[in-house]
């Protein structure tokens, strides 16, 4: 591939459209074909050196931001692991909220972990964990079981939604497009965390990592949480 390095020094808040993108690299060089860019733009996206904004829309990437990996802790792990045994072709994602804490002025101190998983499947993964964790284990629980049940490291399983989006590196990971539209839409979420604070969150995220806008939209469409967030943007005086 090209040396690409001169693309960062080009307006990262202006949006370019692949044919413009593939102008401003060809203007660099005299024998380079739109095939050979084709096959250039996956890995820049890959590197970060691009983002995708929307359909047909593209950034050039900010050097201070990223894309989102998340890290889990031994017991997550371990139900990622589980659930690549046992349910290897299920459809699953899976958060904690001590992942949030980047984001939080008010620190979580007790760790909960959501399991999203095909609705279809939710009751046998249930029971399966239940025979085999003595940690708490919820599924899909009200605002009530939550006040009544909840203790620190509780797993909670809830119903996945159906094309929700897949992480990256892993399709288990829960993107930030998937994890900003569950915050407002999943009861058991909201309840972790201050939902004034939800603001400031979305914004420290969309200046740390890329958000893929086309991606959050679509979901929250799909969630009846899109002018909820559209909302929160314009107030906060975003730019995703």
């Amino acid at each position: 591939m090209k040396n690409m390095a001169f693309l960062e020094k080009n307006d990262s808040k202006k949006q370019y459209t692949r044919r413009e993108l593939y102008d401003l690299v060809a203007d660099n060089s005299n024998e380079y074909t739109y095939n050979s860019f084709n096959w250039d733009l996956k890995r820049l996206i890959a590197d970060g050196v691009i983002f995708r904004h929307s359909r047909n829309s593209y950034k050039i990437g900010n050097a201070n931001r990223k894309n989102y990996n998340p890290e889990y802790s031994e017991r997550a792990e371990a139900i990622i692991a589980f659930m690549e045994k046992n349910y290897s072709d299920t459809e699953f994602s899976l958060f904690e909220t001590s992942m949030l804490n980047e984001f939080l002025n008010h620190q979580i101190a007790k760790n909960t972990i959501f399991l999203y998983v095909e609705k279809e499947l939710s009751d046998f993964v249930f029971r399966d964990m239940s025979e085999l964790w003595t940690e708490n284990i919820l599924l899909n629980p009200k605002k009530n079981d939550l006040s009544k049940y909840w203790k620190t490291d509780t797993i909670i399983i809830i119903n996945r939604i159906s094309e929700a989006p897949h992480g990256k590196e892993s399709r288990y990971d829960t993107p930030l497009e998937k994890l900003f539209v569950d915050l407002i839409a999943d009861v058991a979420l909201m309840n972790m965390y201050s939902k004034s604070e939800y603001p400031e969150m979305l914004r420290i995220a969309n200046d740390k990592y890329y958000i893929d806008t086309k991606k959050l939209f679509r979901y929250a469409r799909r969630r009846g949480k899109s002018k909820e967030i559209q909302k929160i943007m314009t107030d906060g005086g975003m730019e995703i």
